[in-house]
């Protein structure tokens, strides 16, 4: 190979590693039709040459852009600018997107969180009233006459509405109403709850309104949860608070433990003074 070569000519691994690159990603570029190298040697090798360094480094930017390689070769076979605003506005888009994903996904890592830490300092039988901000519900009633396999199915349609419209596949609460907590009937739910982050298609949308809510606490098990809405009744006829509408129920550590007697249920109940 001659001084004029050596200069201004790679060998695959050369130039991939003048632009960052493993050695196979410019073989593969080449078997697709996406990126060959320049010049064929008399020695049979094929090699890569300072000019197309700017070729090279085009692709990559499509590349961080988050355009696929059949996007990219699809555009370099007819490159203008026409094509390219509308990749531009395409990819934004996708951004866009994928960054309010992101943000939905770091506000449900700290609501898990901060469940955990609301674990960490509850008791047992712990009774307060708190303020709670606004919240959206996606809602599905229970009909306490009907077949388990019936409820079973809208379960499932609940649970798949619902991932639609949160960040994360969570689980949901029950609730039932305040009537049937006073007269003492715990075995029936009156339906299902999650919170989401957006409304979806179909009905089912609601909001919990921000307020004071009477919220109780139990540990371990669920054989436990009649003798804690009782107290909470207690409790807010010695404080005088009026109670309102359903009484929520659910799981505030399920995905954190390994033994049923650390399980945390939070009930929640709208109260007035």
């Amino acid at each position: 190979m001659g001084l004029f070569m050596r200069e201004f000519f790679f060998t695959a691994g050369q130039f991939a590693a003048l632009h960052h690159l493993n050695k196979r990603t410019l073989h593969y570029y080449d078997s697709i039709g996406l990126f060959s190298p320049d010049h064929k040697g008399e020695n049979g090798y094929r090699y890569y040459t300072y000019q197309q360094s700017a070729e090279l480094e085009n692709i990559l930017a499509l590349r961080e852009m988050g355009m696929s390689i059949e996007e990219i070769i699809k555009y370099l076979q007819r490159p203008s600018a026409e094509a390219f605003l509308q990749i531009a506005a395409d990819k934004t888009r996708a951004i866009e997107a994928q960054i309010c994903r992101l943000k939905e996904l770091a506000s449900l890592l700290s609501q898990k969180r901060d469940a955990l830490k609301l674990c960490a300092r509850i008791n047992d039988g712990c009774i307060e009233a708190v303020r709670l901000p606004e919240q959206l519900l996606l809602v599905t009633p229970l009909d306490g006459s009907a077949a388990e396999w019936e409820d079973m199915e809208r379960m499932i349609r609940h649970l798949q509405l619902a991932w639609e419209c949160s960040p994360g596949k969570t689980g949901c609460g029950t609730y039932l109403s305040l009537d049937r907590v006073k007269r003492g009937e715990f075995t029936v739910y009156d339906g299902l709850y999650t919170p989401v982050s957006r409304t979806g298609n179909g009905d089912g949308f609601t909001v919990l309104p921000a307020g004071q809510w009477l919220t109780g606490y139990s540990v371990g098990s669920w054989d436990k949860i009649p003798d804690l809405y009782r107290e909470m009744l207690a409790f807010a006829k010695k404080e005088g608070l009026a109670l309102t509408g359903n009484c929520y129920e659910c799981g505030l550590n399920e995905f954190a433990i390994g033994d049923r007697e650390e399980y945390v249920t939070k009930i929640m109940v709208r109260c007035e003074p």
